[in-house]
């Protein structure tokens, strides 16, 4: 009998989740979609296992909840669901100032962004042992590599996993599971996206790649075995030139550039 092996993608039900799943399904990869409750993941499911020939399922959860990375894999076990591929997608952005913001704010994107990823890496580490060439895909930004002002917290979610997708790769070598981390520029997941993309003018439409091709470039590095992959030339290029110029010009520029965005 041969074995059934799923792909599990957080944040599943829209956007660049969404689009991941669907490339994944069109290569033939089982899918085991993890997103908020609502309508919205059922509808996914039932639109993949339509259109493509695989195995579909799916668990709703919060995952900022203090025991729901653990509940994720603990239904996997019970369910007997061998994951190869685990795609930490599930993330959320923000633009404010600081200073003025919600703690809760914070909490939010600290638990998610980091928290939630962080702990399901740990939880699936064991079960991606089981299986032939298992991959974890982490959904970083470029601004893991840069501090951004009224992103500052945003930011820093993303340098950790940025940091941390590098140094579990090191850690990984030679254990069969390859640890790919993604790090795009604007993408135009959602209305909100849109708008605060929009915001940069003349940047925004260089430096901006569609959820539908980030997914296919992003499993085509991961097949590749790229440790760290930033779509669009433009984006690489930009980086390289951010390491040659000061910090204080750097933060000056990004400052200027993100500051429209409150308005989002």
């Amino acid at each position: 009998m041969v074995e059934q092996y799923y792909t599990l993608i957080t944040g599943s039900s829209s956007g660049i989740g969404k689009s991941l799943a669907l490339e994944c399904a069109s290569r033939g990869m089982n899918m085991l979609l993890v997103a908020l409750p609502g309508p919205e993941l059922e509808q996914t499911a039932n639109e993949i296992k339509s259109k493509f020939n695989i195995e579909v399922r799916y668990f709703a959860i919060d995952l900022t909840g203090i025991e729901a990375p653990r509940s994720v894999y603990e239904w996997c076990k019970n369910q007997n669901i061998k994951v190869n591929s685990l795609i930490n997608n599930a993330g959320i952005t923000g633009t404010t100032i600081f200073e003025k913001s919600n703690p809760e704010y914070s909490d939010l994107r600290i638990m998610l962004n980091v928290r939630a990823l962080t702990l399901l890496t740990r939880y699936f580490i064991p079960l991606l042992r089981q299986c032939p060439e298992s991959k974890i895909i982490n959904i970083c930004s470029m601004a893991g590599f840069l501090p951004v002002p009224y992103k500052s917290v945003y930011s820093a979610t993303k340098a950790f996993v940025l940091s941390f997708s590098k140094s579990l790769a090191k850690e990984l070598e030679g254990s069969g599971i390859r640890v790919t981390v993604v790090c795009p520029n604007g993408i135009e997941s959602n209305t909100l996206s849109t708008q605060r993309i929009r915001t940069h003018k003349r940047w925004a439409k260089l430096v901006t790649i569609t959820p539908g091709r980030l997914a296919k470039l992003t499993l085509d590095n991961a097949e590749k075995g790229k440790r760290i992959f930033i779509p669009l030339f433009i984006n690489r290029f930009l980086l390289f030139i951010g390491k040659i110029i000061p910090d204080s010009i750097i933060s000056q520029l990004l400052e200027k550039e993100f500051r429209d965005e409150l308005n989002y």
